[in-house]
């Protein structure tokens, strides 16, 4: 029986040792604290997971290892886009075959395409697998998925996206373009009200690594119809991603998950751990935010 894919899903950040390797522990202590607080879904090897920095090896033995901890508590939706179809197809396959609830792809990225060959990279992928194939657009690509594109790609039989193309209006037109039975995700925690409000399932988000509570909280205060509230924390997720912007976005990250208790690692090079400065910086500024205490929101 198919499961849907609504609320907040974490794209799961990976950690990795000194030597760079993944750190499966880390790994492990993440994904039940998340579990622990109520997520809703799991997505592995995205972009803020580092997915494009693994070789397509590594993708596969995190995927497996996050099945493995997961133990079918949540859905999970494996992204397996990569820069050539051969690879995307295989990682697709691999995924169905470790039992996934659903797989999505970016574009072929860093290589010029035209919409023609973005269009056969995405038939390849759909025709190699029996589970729901999802979209991914992904602003960080460079290759943004025209409206003309997502019709042929619903009508080839995707069952839903990931929005994360940073378009409040294009999110919207694709909403207004995809049947009942398509499931629009929005793929970016500072759009998530608006978007949730026109009538999507539910978001991605890469601060519900660190910070599950006030994700959470935004999408039960909608849900409740407690729009003033989910409001006021839509700001503080704006409030927060600022802070995280101190120092590059992901490596911030880390150290958010380690400001929570969490020994985390860091992440894979060309990435870098951020100073003891800025460290120190983000702490103070996420204390003031109030989300190193509860309620954290």
């Amino acid at each position: 029986m198919e499961r849907k894919f609504q609320g907040v899903i974490a794209v799961v950040l990976t950690p990795f040792d000194k030597e760079e390797n993944i750190d499966y522990s880390a790994l492990e202590r993440l994904i039940k604290f998340m579990l622990s607080k109520g997520i809703h879904g799991l997505f592995p090897c995205g972009s803020i997971s580092l997915g494009p920095l693994m070789k397509p090896e590594e993708r596969k033995q995190v995927l497996e290892f996050i099945v493995k901890v997961n133990r079918e508590r949540v859905p999970i939706i494996a992204q397996i886009g990569a820069a050539d179809t051969r690879t995307a197809v295989d990682l697709a396959r691999h995924a169905q075959s470790f039992g996934v609830d659903a797989v999505a792809s970016i574009p072929p990225f860093y290589i010029p395409t035209d919409e023609e060959a973005v269009y056969a990279h995405f038939k390849d992928i759909i025709e190699a697998v029996e589970i729901p194939v999802y979209a991914y657009n992904n602003l960080w690509t460079g290759k943004i998925i025209s409206t003309g594109l997502f019709k042929r790609l619903v009508d080839l039989g995707y069952q839903g996206m990931k929005d994360a193309g940073e378009n409040i209006l294009l999110h919207y037109n694709y909403l207004r373009l995809a049947p009942p039975s398509f499931n629009l995700l929005m793929g970016n925690e500072t759009l998530a009200l608006p978007a949730l409000t026109m009538g999507v399932n539910g978001f991605t988000s890469g601060t519900v690594n660190a910070f599950p509570e006030l994700n959470l909280e935004l999408y039960r205060s909608f849900k409740k119809g407690e729009l003033e509230k989910a409001a006021k924390l839509q700001q503080k997720i704006l409030q927060l991603t600022e802070i995280l912007s101190i120092a590059p976005v992901i490596s911030s990250m880390y150290t958010c998950i380690n400001l929570r208790g969490i020994k985390f690692g860091q992440p894979r090079r060309p990435l870098r751990p951020i100073s003891s400065e800025l460290k120190e910086k983000i702490e103070d500024e996420i204390s003031q935010l109030g989300l190193l205490e509860e309620p954290y929101y």
